[in-house]
């Protein structure tokens, strides 16, 4: 073979190894920078997710003290409101001993209208059913107040 045709597929040799270097350091970039998207991506969904938790966790806490404080919130409101948020937080407190009255008083209480339902009743209905949340609320108001108290404080941000 001839020296300058050997030199030349020498020197193609070199510029593909060039064009090849080129396209992978640009690959790699490319890979790095989907990677750093997710990254990011990956860190906002768990800020979200984590203001999430903190907003329902607040919003127990809330609700549980308005249970206990707030002549307006009653015991079938609220547990009907915490059932909704606890489920969405940590559905396994419901099945503990102490928060299992939330599960209880929703239950008994859930066929009751409310909102635009409420309103449609008659004075006679809605006497019915208020007759119905007194029994169902004097039957589980000590249980409920020491579910309330004892959501105050439990430490509802580290549930997942």
């Amino acid at each position: 073979m001839n020296s300058q045709l050997l030199y030349l597929l020498i020197a193609l040799g070199i510029a593909l190894c060039a064009v090849l270097v080129v396209l992978i350091r640009r690959q790699l970039r490319a890979q790095r920078e989907r990677l750093d998207v997710q990254q990011q991506q990956r860190q906002k969904l768990e800020r979200e997710a984590r203001e999430h938790r903190d907003y329902l966790a607040d919003s127990v806490r809330i609700i549980a003290n308005a249970v206990l404080h707030d002549e307006k919130m009653t015991i079938t409101e609220g547990c009907i409101r915490l059932k909704v948020l606890i489920e969405n937080l940590a559905p396994h407190l419901l099945q503990h001993e102490t928060f299992a009255v939330i599960g209880r008083v929703f239950d008994a209480t859930k066929h009751i209208p409310f909102l635009d339902q409420w309103k449609a009743l008659s004075r006679v209905e809605q006497a019915r059913y208020e007759l119905e949340m007194a029994r169902v609320e004097a039957e589980h108001a000590e249980d409920v107040e020491r579910a309330m108290q004892a959501l105050k404080s439990y430490p509802l941000e580290q549930m997942q």
